[in-house]
């Protein structure tokens, strides 16, 4: 049961993770066009791509103190009420993570937008 609940939770936070790389790119090409600098995209490409191995590993590590507190819930409590818990803890762990995963493309759309509102217009001297 709690592998497949880690299947699961991997995969929502790889789509949550596909969705936020395009968000991403496009917000930095769109960016790129409207105010002279790629919002949402690293100096070094290649950087966020390798970013995505530690972020899946980070997630992972917190998935797993998820689980130990499960494990802590159900030698003090009754089965029950570890069952409630488990379910409540999956739950906001998943809503968590999405929120967590969401966050850089979230921000950089607004930095986008403040810059577009401020009329910013970044590039090489006489544009």
């Amino acid at each position: 049961m709690v592998e497949s609940r880690r299947l699961f939770f991997n995969l929502i936070v790889g789509i949550t993770g596909l969705v936020t790389c395009v968000l991403l790119i496009v917000c930095a090409f769109t960016a790129d066009s409207m105010v002279g600098e790629p919002i949402g995209m690293t100096d070094g490409p290649l950087l966020g791509v390798f970013m995505i191995v530690p972020y899946a590993l980070l997630a992972n590590v917190c998935y797993t103190a998820g689980w130990f507190s499960e494990l802590l819930v159900r030698t003090t409590r009754r089965v029950d009420d570890a069952a409630a818990f488990a379910v409540k803890a999956f739950r906001a762990g998943i809503t968590f993570s999405i929120f967590m995963t969401l966050c850089p493309a979230a921000i950089c759309w607004l930095v986008f937008a403040v810059a577009l509102m401020k009329g910013q217009k970044h590039g090489p001297p006489g544009e």
